[in-house]
């Protein structure tokens, strides 16, 4: 194999690697989940949903899904899933997008970073492992969103069981706020 030119490769261990893509494939399925969403609101089919859905980015798709919430009312189960979701998504792409499009290796005192030079903000290894939980409550809330919505055989809305929130990361209490 040919060796990497990179020298923070060392410094993340194989299980922080392999942590850092069970994140990374977590926060791609809560976004594949909540494309499917926006597809069932909308009746698409999945050649359509290529085109109209899964073009845009998961804020867009979680706006889009605010706004046709506003239009028209959602099941029960799935407006309390969509609502409890909105807010921890926002975290969740903050988190997501700076440790994907980040410079990684550059240290902040003794922990290793992932800077986002674009929007001039670094995450430390920590803070980005600190989101696991709240990672895991989103999965559940996503299904929850999904459950809510029916199903395509005309199985009615259905609510599902999801996990007590987690304790909020102290970096994410900015940027995450939930409806009083």
């Amino acid at each position: 194999m040919i060796p990497t030119p990179y020298n923070f490769e060392p410094a993340l261990t194989d299980a922080e690697y392999a942590k850092l893509g069970v994140l990374a494939l977590r926060w791609s399925h809560i976004e594949h989940i909540l494309g499917n969403c926006l597809k069932v609101i909308l009746r698409l089919t999945d050649d359509e949903a290529v085109i109209v859905v899964f073009t845009l980015s998961a804020d867009q798709r979680a706006e889009k899904i605010h706004q046709l919430s506003k239009l028209s009312e959602l099941p029960a189960p799935a407006q309390k899933a969509f609502d409890e979701l909105r807010p921890i998504l926002k975290g969740i792409h903050y988190v997501r997008n700076n440790v994907v499009h980040s410079i990684a290796g550059e240290y902040e005192g003794d922990d290793f970073v992932f800077h986002l030079r674009s929007k001039k903000r670094s995450l430390t290894k920590a803070q980005v492992f600190s989101t696991e939980e709240l990672t895991n409550y989103a999965a559940h809330l996503v299904i929850a969103f999904r459950y809510g919505l029916g199903f395509k055989d005309g199985a009615p809305p259905t609510e599902y069981a999801c996990p007590t929130r987690p304790e909020m990361p102290e970096f994410l209490r900015s940027i995450i706020h939930f409806k009083p």
